[in-house]
C-alpha cells in the first residue's frame, strides 16, 4: 500500500500537487463548529428552555447547568428555577481555555454555591454532563488528578444540603 502511495506521490509531484492524509477531526472540533454556528440551532435552544420552565417540579427549588469551553474561552450556564416558577439565570464568560468537562464541573459548583447561598435546603440539580454525573454517583472512576479535585468540592457543596440529587 505505502509503495502505491509513494508511487502516486511521485507522479503528482511533476505536477506541484502533492499528497497529505487526511487528519481525524477530533469531537472538539466538531462541538466549536456547531457554537460558531448557534444561529442554527437558535430553535433548540428555545425549545430545551421551554421544557426547562414547565418543568415538573413546581413547589421545589430546581438548578440547572451546563458547562462549555472552546478557543473562544469557557461558558457556564445556570438556570434556578424557584418554587414559584421564577427563574434566576446566570452566565459566565471567561477568557481563559480549559477543558469541557472542568467547565461543566465549574457551573455546577457555581450553580451550588448560588443555591447554597440562597439558604435551600432540598435541590434537585440536572447537569448536562453525563461524566459529572457518574463521577459523583461512583458509576465512574476519576482518573483527572483535577476532576478529582472538582469531585471533592462537589461533594462538600452536596452535603451542605438536606435533600440532595444530581441527575
Amino acid at each position: 500500500m505505502s509503495g502505491r502511495m509513494e508511487k502516486w506521490s511521485v507522479k503528482l509531484s511533476t505536477f506541484g500537487i502533492r499528497y497529505k492524509p487526511k487528519s481525524s477531526i477530533k469531537s472538539q472540533a466538531l462541538a466549536d463548529f456547531v457554537a460558531d454556528f448557534n444561529n442554527y440551532v437558535q430553535n433548540e435552544v428555545d425549545m430545551e428552555a421551554k421544557r426547562i420552565l414547565e418543568d415538573d417540579h413546581l413547589g421545589r427549588w430546581v438548578l440547572f447547568t451546563d458547562g462549555a469551553s472552546n478557543q473562544k474561552g469557557t461558558g457556564h450556564g445556570i438556570i434556578l428555577k424557584s418554587p414559584q416558577v421564577d427563574v434566576i439565570l446566570q452566565i459566565v464568560s471567561c477568557e481563559f481555555n480549559t477543558t469541557n468537562n472542568k467547565a461543566e464541573y465549574e457551573a455546577l459548583i457555581m450553580g451550588l454555591q448560588l443555591a447554597y447561598d440562597l439558604q435551600i435546603k432540598d435541590l434537585p440539580v440536572f447537569a448536562d454532563s453525563l461524566l459529572l454525573t457518574n463521577h459523583y454517583n461512583g458509576s465512574y472512576a476519576v482518573k483527572d488528578e483535577k476532576l478529582s479535585l472538582y469531585l471533592e468540592i462537589l461533594k462538600k457543596l452536596a452535603s451542605d444540603f438536606e435533600n440532595f440529587s444530581l441527575t
